[in-house]
């Protein structure tokens, strides 16, 4: 064999494995077929936080001029997009390094699968290996809508390329994509824009709360929001805009309408990156291109795992980060799962929004009794000190013996704070644990505790109901 571990894909799931399987004394090659760092650092996480960096000061504007601070900004687009273009080869270079260091092989090329334990890449050349990692990744799925490639639509991947700032866009999906989309397109100046969700509510896979919390903050930022709604037809016409016909997701067929937009961006799904792999050919099981794995990340044959966005479990770099160790420590011999409720998700609108373990709708689907305390922000002194009053803490506990359960965030720092939670819920804590532990003021932090004591009707910094 040439290699003990043949990792195809150098997005998250691959170069953390590859780096891991290294430190684990394996031989370990990590095949890629474009740039190292995948989605996640080319067209995905990385650039689009480097854009919300610049809409930040933007959005909070309006705050400084009520501190006494006058803030006059003139948006140079291509600078923007210099900058970001920096910052993702920076990081790039850097896993490049990362692998170097460790003495890990980057193969260039797009892999096949011979047999099991044999991958052809590019026609050129064959390696082997014991073990094989899947982590091809994910790529940006278009709905099956008439004039879906008329020239004006772009998928998620679209937002990158953007030569000028359009005066109206479309995005359709309501997802964290369309929000984040939404957030810069609005803050770099584009006059009009309209996000169109097929279900009735923003995120409508998060807390319901959280939904909320998103839509009141879409519409304080002027952005129009259709929900209920599917996108029917787009057409286009030269030099006039491109339109998107839409219609009520009941399959009702009153209450369509038109909306005339410069630009329309597709947020709505992905699709899995195993196209050309051979996956079939040695009896790997898929469902829809995504290869069905148990929680070790193993596959149908016993020597090849799937990590991150391929296996459809989590499309989230993070998970995917998780997984790519997870699978090479269990080719190595150890014994590990995937927990999928220790996965935070996280949306960096302005303010970001945050959520990990149960909601209160899959613990009664679980038939476990809970109790919920929420803290508002607008209490928070370190919240009001930054200006920053919108938002809350809310904590889910098992009624009987306390336990933590999950957690929803809205507000400043709440991609931060989740952390604390998933530690704590990863560790079994308690609602009286978490009120034991002394937070600094002032913080944000102090929030946390507010909340455990809010589960009992306890917070110190809320008033009581009925006492005004």
């Amino acid at each position: 064999m040439d290699y003990d571990i043949c990792i195809i894909g150098g997005g998250p799931a691959g170069y953390l494995a590859g780096i891991r399987a290294a430190q684990l004394g394996a031989k370990t090659a990590v095949i890629e077929m474009d740039q190292l760092g995948g989605v996640c650092t080319n067209r995905g996480c990385i650039p689009t936080k480097s854009l919300l960096e610049v809409a930040s000061p933007i959005l909070s504007s309006e705050k400084w001029m009520d501190m006494g601070l006058d803030i006059k900004y003139k948006l140079d687009l291509k600078s923007v997009i210099t900058r970001m273009n920096d910052v993702v080869g920076y990081i790039r270079a850097g896993i490049q390094a990362l692998l170097d260091s460790n003495k890990v092989d980057v193969i260039k090329g797009r892999a096949q699968f011979i047999d099991r334990y044999t991958l052809k890449i590019d026609e050129r050349r064959t390696v082997s290996a014991k073990f094989v990692l899947v982590a091809s990744g994910s790529s940006p799925s278009l709905p099956d809508i008439e004039g879906i490639h008329s020239d004006g639509v772009f998928s998620s991947d679209g937002i990158f390329t953007m030569k000028s700032v359009p005066e109206s866009a479309v995005i359709i999906g309501g997802g964290a994509i369309g929000i984040e989309y939404a957030t810069i397109l609005k803050s770099f100046g584009a006059k009009k824009v309209v996000i169109v969700e097929f279900m009735d509510r923003l995120l409508p896979f998060m807390d319901p709360d959280i939904g909320s919390f998103e839509k009141e903050l879409m519409e304080k930022l002027g952005i129009e929001l259709v929900l209920s709604q599917k996108a029917a037809k787009i057409s286009s016409s030269s030099g006039k805009g491109i339109t998107l016909e839409i219609r009520p997701s009941s399959g009702d067929t009153a209450g369509g309408r038109s909306i005339g937009a410069d630009r329309i961006f597709v947020a709505t799904g992905r699709k899995p990156n195993t196209a050309g792999l051979g996956l079939e050919a040695v009896g790997v099981s898929t469902s829809k291109g995504w290869v069905n794995v148990n929680m070790a990340m193993r596959s149908s044959v016993d020597n090849i795992y799937a990590a991150g966005d391929v296996n459809g479990i989590k499309l989230l770099a993070h998970a995917a980060f998780h997984q790519g160790m997870i699978a090479v420590e269990n080719m190595l011999g150890a014994q590990k799962i995937f927990e999928p409720l220790l996965v935070p998700s996280v949306v960096y609108s302005r303010p970001p929004v945050a959520q990990v373990g149960m909601d209160e709708r899959s613990a009664r689907e679980a038939g476990i009794e809970v109790k919920t305390g929420v803290f508002g922000l607008a209490n928070s002194p370190m919240a009001l000190v930054h200006g920053e009053p919108a938002g809350f803490i809310k904590i889910l506990s098992d009624k009987k013996y306390g336990r933590v359960l999950g957690a929803s965030l809205a507000g400043e720092s709440a991609y931060e704070l989740v952390s604390l939670f998933t530690s704590g819920i990863a560790g079994e804590i308690t609602v009286d644990e978490l009120r034991k532990a002394v937070f600094a003021h002032p913080s944000f932090s102090e929030a946390v505790a507010e909340a455990a004591w809010a589960v009992d009707g306890l917070a110190q910094h809320a008033m009581k109901k009925g006492s005004l």
